[in-house]
């Protein structure tokens, strides 16, 4: 049976250092690697500023060898659906952040998390048909209040599991055509396979699509700045060495479109 999911945004308070590259010293793992050294994201800063922010990162991914390739096609040809080149199996991810408020004055913030594999990405207001009418589905992780005083520090991480399951629910979305309320609010990780094509074709967990795009959005109430960064321990080595510092002609070049749900039947 599926199960609610839990809280997807683990938050501590850090009141000495607020860097994400402090926080990476304690995230241990097999050969963890750091995508990149962190990303900014600064709001609220003067009384015209915006409160929200965004910030992308993309995986730096090798080309596919010709071999991976013809595999694969063979394996699609099998389960009768397209497989994806980076795979779940593929790589464990957690997101690392850190928010420092800026004020003398206790906020309020918000980290929110969508973005993509290789073949969609995840917009909640592409499902807002009428916006009298529509609510806007969650995004894929985090939309939690964080609480912070007055010159504070929080930091905090979306997990493996919590990556692993937005994945999960973004090919549900896509691929499989289901509504984003139901697909993110109830825990999908543990069944074995998951239908993911309208068609009914069930694929193994591990064989879905990753995520290789996150974007991020950083909402709050004050003048505030947010660090983050993506862990990735690669199972495969699709990483390119040089990281974010590869040359794009060498990196797999993604190209990803915006989900759009079809038009309700006619009544």
């Amino acid at each position: 049976m599926r199960r609610h999911r839990p809280p997807l945004v683990a938050v501590t308070l850090a009141p000495a250092c607020w860097a994400v590259g402090a926080l990476a010293l304690a995230a241990c793992g097999s050969d963890p690697q750091y995508l990149p050294a962190p990303l900014s994201i600064e709001v609220g800063n003067g009384p015209m500023a915006a409160n929200s922010g965004t910030g992308t990162i993309t995986l730096p991914i090798e080309l596919e060898s010709p071999a991976d390739a013809e595999a694969r096609a063979a394996l699609a040809t099998r389960l009768g659906a397209p497989v994806p080149y980076v795979a779940l199996g593929d790589l464990d991810l957690e997101l690392e952040w850190a928010i420092k408020n800026l004020t003398d004055q206790p906020g309020q913030a918000r980290v929110n998390l969508t973005g993509a594999n290789e073949l969609y990405a995840y917009a909640p207001l592409a499902f807002v048909i009428d916006p009298e009418e529509d609510r806007e589905p969650p995004p894929l992780a985090g939309n939690i209040p964080i609480d912070i005083g007055a010159g504070a520090v929080v930091s905090g991480v979306l997990r493996e599991d919590q990556l692993r399951e937005a994945a999960i629910d973004l090919e549900l979305i896509t691929r499989g055509g289901i509504n984003p309320f139901a697909a993110i609010l109830t825990r999908n990780e543990d069944d074995p396979a998951v239908t993911v094509m309208p068609e009914g074709v069930a694929m193994p967990l591990d064989r879905l699509g990753a995520m290789i795009r996150f974007d991020l959005t950083f909402v709050a109430t004050g003048h505030m700045v947010l660090e983050w960064g993506v862990r990735v321990r690669d199972r495969r080595g699709l990483l390119h060495h040089d990281l974010t510092g590869a040359p794009a002609i060498e990196l797999t070049p993604f190209a990803p479109v915006e989900y759009v749900p079809p038009p309700p039947p006619p009544p």
